[in-house]
């Protein structure tokens, strides 16, 4: 696939978690940290709250897409790996658009500092130096 396609399945996937996540005609949560050791140390570390990092996730873009879609090895689906730099953090974000029935759900299965160097294949060169945001 070339990248100007890859790079459209990416934005597509990145239009449908912010719909997703930003529906306010259903009764039901549209999104969800999971809740693992790693995900809520860097919450506590960084001074965040969910509110932060559903601020985050709708202010991802295409410069922040590092890899996927690969498959989800505990269920059903596919995760798309992105980052994002907090208060000089490089942050580790993976994300799933989980169907149950006939509910979307987002599913942010990883919020925590990066473990490895993440490559942004997308990403405009003075944005590489570490200036990709900052706290939110």
């Amino acid at each position: 696939m070339s990248t100007p396609e890859k790079k459209d399945i990416v934005r597509d996937f990145l239009e449908d978690v912010k719909r997703t996540m930003t529906r306010n005609d259903v009764p039901y949560d549209t999104w969800v940290m999971v809740p693992r050791a790693k995900n809520l140390l860097c919450l506590t570390q960084l001074g965040m709250t969910l509110n932060d990092v559903y601020t985050i996730v709708l202010s991802l873009s295409v410069n922040n897409y590092s890899e996927g879609p690969t498959t989800d090895p505990m269920e059903k689906g596919e995760c798309w790996v992105f980052g994002t730099i907090v208060d000089k953090s490089e942050i580790y974000i993976k994300l799933k658009l989980a169907t149950i029935s006939v509910i979307k759900k987002v599913r942010i299965i990883s919020f925590h500092v990066a473990e490895r160097i993440l490559i942004y294949p997308w990403q405009q060169k003075e944005e590489s130096n570490g200036d990709q945001g900052g706290k939110v």
